[in-house]
């Protein structure tokens, strides 16, 4: 209980963007979950997780990587690849390679989580939604405007349907199609 407080505290450091204060937060989360219930535990690979987003959104890739790859592994292995646990896994790993450049490993990654998310949450999901953002996002970013069109559409008909006009899930996919147009030169739209 204590390292949940411990992380909760890391990820609301990190949302305030005190990034300093969340690392030994996060790493002491770790560290507690290791001793206590083992590196095989879905909670400390959940540490893993969030170390590595805080990684990932400070710019250090080459931390982030080993930390997505390990939590990824243990919840292969512990609850296999017909969990959302290991879709979460799947969708990290592949936007921080989207945001390395490495778009050939982050594609696959992407089509494997939203199958995952699809099969085991359902379409109407709003993770299943994430999901078709997220590749959508990188289907934009390499240029591939008519594959993110229809994933963007589709994201923000769910998110529409499943959370409401009013919430920022919305208006993230609102804000994406916005900018997919601007890059496609659809000004209009």
């Amino acid at each position: 209980s204590y390292a949940t407080s411990l992380n909760d505290l890391a990820i609301l450091s990190m949302k305030m963007g005190a990034f300093e204060k969340a690392e030994p937060l996060h790493l002491e989360a770790k560290a507690i979950r290791a001793e206590v219930l083992g590196e095989k535990h879905t909670d400390y690979a959940h540490s893993l997780n969030n170390l590595a987003i805080l990684y990932d959104d400070m710019g250090s890739f080459e931390k982030a990587e080993p930390l997505y790859l390990e939590a990824k592994a243990i919840r292969t292995e512990v609850l296999g690849e017909k969990h959302p646990d290991y879709a979460t896994s799947l969708n990290s790993l592949a936007a921080l390679y989207s945001n390395m450049g490495s778009f050939e490993k982050a594609e696959p990654m992407s089509l494997e989580a939203k199958a995952v998310r699809g099969e085991v949450l359902g379409k109407n999901h709003p993770d299943y939604a994430t999901s078709l953002n997220n590749l959508a996002n990188l289907y934009d970013n390499t240029g591939f405007f008519e594959k993110a069109e229809p994933l963007h559409l589709e994201a923000k008909a769910i998110r529409s349907e499943v959370l409401g006009g009013k919430r920022p899930d919305y208006a993230t996919s609102l804000n994406n199609l916005a900018m997919l147009y601007d890059n496609m030169g659809s000004f209009e739209k």
